[in-house]
Order: structure tokens, then sequence, then C-alpha cells
């Protein structure tokens, strides 16, 4: 049974389909028995099939006409019903807190004005915010498009080799072609920089590049922080995730996936007090390393969303869609009548096979405790889902372990710990 009752009746749909956008729907379907739709350009493998989702296919959605008018017949496909709208990565979102006020009333949308979506999101104007209240922020210079190459040695004089580089403005990034594309580069010295500059640029980006020195540890002194703040401002919940394991396909390269809840007595304080004064609203997630020479907590950026590995919250008993659908459909508290979940760390959400995670999880406290969760059978994989469980679903999910053990053969082999 729905662990929840809406007192209004609704429709989560959920721009894109992406591997988050199931996992999105199964936190609905699992806390409120409904259906979502899923409006994406073509029919996407993570939902081809499901039982839980009515996926609508609009080719042209990249023109905002046709986003609109797509909408508005899915809202007079359910009278009497409020769509809560959402997407599960920044270029979605920003189209939806974009196209605001082209809404009619029968469309909610729970995400902040695109202003501050922007501001916070672009990590130049997030290391500034980070900055301005003392919260720890690796190292980082920005290099401008229209600053000429030889200021980039000055630039960068003061930073320790090697360096971290990635494009300020993701949402164009994920846009460009190029061959040897990476989301994140490392750069060991200056001409290995320039050269990547060079060919993103030749790539037609035209933003800033982001460099910031590397903080040492491998993918276990990851973190990852969900947040929920409600239509005041005021930072209600928060949960840190452990990470075991990240992507390290180029492309994707950074991505958590496999996560255990975790613990830290400073990072949601240390968040609340920049989301507080920003006046931030809706769920925001956050990135997180943590320096093993003396503990501090860097944060790398904002996402102004549920992040792709928002399912090890639905892991571990915490609610995702109740306080969505509390605030945005029904206009009350979001946690009347929902219970934030316990904080515990006995549970895990792994993308990927848990024989394989297992091959590169060297701390021991973690394989310990990872070994006890897998005898306990606490595991989530984000395609099992026991209410849709057809044939399309199987072979997705095997489909998709073949893939990453493929992608760990080629690209990471063996565990980085330094």
């Amino acid at each position: 049974m729905p662990a929840h009752v809406s007192t209004v009746p609704f429709v989560p749909v959920v721009l894109g389909g992406e591997l988050a956008s199931y996992t999105l729907a199964r936190a609905f379907h699992a806390e409120f028995g409904v259906r979502t739709t899923v409006v994406s350009r073509t029919v996407p493998s993570a939902v081809r099939g499901s039982a839980i989702i009515d996926n609508v296919r609009v080719p042209q959605m990249d023109d905002d006409d046709v986003l609109l008018a797509a909408l508005a017949r899915i809202a007079d496909a359910h009278p009497g019903h409020r769509l809560l709208l959402l997407g599960t990565v920044d270029v979605w979102v920003g189209r939806i807190a974009g196209l605001r006020d082209r809404l009619d009333e029968r469309i909610a949308v729970p995400y902040p004005p695109l202003p501050l979506i922007e501001q916070l999101s672009d990590k130049e104007g997030f290391a500034a915010a980070c900055q301005q209240v003392g919260i720890a922020h690796p190292v980082t210079r920005f290099l401008p498009d229209q600053a000429p190459e030889t200021d980039v040695a000055g630039l960068v004089e003061d930073l320790r080799w090697p360096l971290v580089a990635k494009a300020a403005d993701s949402v164009s990034f994920s846009t460009l072609v190029y061959e040897g594309k990476q989301k994140v580069a490392y750069c060991d010295d200056l001409d290995s920089l320039i050269a990547l500059r060079r060919t993103m640029s030749g790539a037609g980006y035209a933003g800033a590049l982001v460099v910031q020195e590397r903080i040492p540890g491998g993918d276990e002194q990851m973190r990852v922080l969900t947040t929920y703040s409600d239509r005041s401002g005021r930072v209600r919940w928060g949960r840190l995730g452990q990470v075991l394991l990240e992507d390290h396909d180029p492309a994707m390269i950074g991505n958590p996936l496999a996560v255990m809840h975790g613990a830290s007595s400073t990072a949601l304080a240390e968040i609340t007090r920049l989301l507080e004064q920003v006046g931030w609203t809706g769920y925001a997630n956050f990135d997180l390393k943590v320096d093993p020479r003396d503990g501090t907590e860097y944060f790398f950026e904002l996402n102004p969303r549920l992040g792709r590995s928002h399912a090890y919250l639905h892991a571990a008993g915490h609610p995702l869609a109740a306080p969505l659908v509390r605030e945005y459909v029904e206009g009350r508290d979001p946690f009347d009548d929902v219970d934030p979940g316990p904080e515990t760390d006995d549970w895990l959400y792994s993308i990927v096979p848990v024989p394989l995670l297992m091959r590169y999880v060297t701390d021991k406290e973690n394989r310990a405790r990872l070994a006890t969760i897998r005898k306990g059978g606490r595991v989530i994989r984000p395609l099992r889902y026991s209410v849709d469980s057809g044939a399309e679903r199987r072979v997705a999910q095997l489909k998709s372990d073949a893939l990453y053990a493929r992608n760990f053969a080629t690209h990471y082999r063996r565990p980085v710990t330094s």
C-alpha cells in the first residue's frame, strides 16, 4: 500500500527519460501509488516497458512552443488533476524554470526562480557564494573564454599541479561533441591545460573553464548531500550519502554509482547557511569530498534538483515525493504528516552489480559495512522493482550491468586511492 495519500489528485510529469527519471517515478509510485508521465524525444531504455510510467514522445521538445503544447495535452487528459513538473538533469530544470510564466495554473513548478538557479548552478557563482559565507571549496581559478592563451599561466600560477579542469557552464558543455570529451579532465601541466582549452573552444564551447587543485583521495572520499528547503527558504531536511564508487567513463566521470547512507556533523549546517542566505527553495544536491589529510569537507557544486543517485535516499527510507506533493500540489507544509525517515546506514543503492562494486571498495570499514548490508539483502538496484518486473525491465537491468562491466574493464581496471 502507498505510504501517503494526496488530498489533491495529481500527475508527476518528468522531462527527460534518464535513469533518474525512472527512479523518481518509482519513488512516486511507492509513496503515492501513482503513475508518472515521462516526456522524452524517443523511448529511452530506462523507461521502456515500465508498468508505472506513461511515456509521451515529443521529438521536438527542445522547442518551447512544442513542449508547452504537449504539457497542455497531458493536463487536458487528466481533468481535475494538477501536474507536478520535474526535471532530472540541469538542462530540463532550467527549461522548466524559464517557462514558469507561460504555464497555466494546472501545472506546479517546484524550483527557485531561473536567475537563482543560473547563479548557483554556475561553478563560478557557486564558488563565490561559498567564499562569501565561509564554506570550504577547493582552491579555484576561472579561465574566461576571452582570456588569451598567454594569460593562462598567470591565472593558475599559484595552484599546485595536477589540476582538475571542467566547464563552468555544464548545460552548454552537455551539448558539445568532440573526440576524447571528458566531463572532468585532469591536467598534469600547463601544456595539457592549454590543449584542453583549445579543444573545447574548437568544439563551440564559449564559457569559462574551472580549474581547481585536486583534493587527494579516491572515490570513497566523495560524499553526496541532498537538502530540502521550504517555500520560505528554510532548510527543513538534509541527508548525506557515502559514495563507494563513481563512474569512470570519460563522458560520465564523477557520477556516483554506489552510495551508502552516510553521516557528517558539519556538512548540513554549513550548506544551510548558504541556502538560507540566498533564499533557495525545493531540493538541492551537492557533491563534496573529504580531504584525507585533515578531514575538511570541500563542496564542489550545487545541482538545482534531486541528484542522479537520489535513490540512495529512497533506499534508506526517506520520502522523496511526499514533500513536493504536500507543498506544491496541496499547498501544505512539506512535512505535514510526512516522516522524514530514519538516520540509518544499513542500506545500499548501487547502479552497478554488487560483485563489481566489491572489487573497488578498499576502505576496511566500508567493506565491513557493505558485507553486512549485502548479507542482509538490503540492497536497492535502480531497475529492479517488484511491481514493475516485466521482461523488458529485466533485460534493461541486464544490459545496464553488462555496460558497466565493460566500461570499468575499459576505463578503470584498478581502484585509485590517492
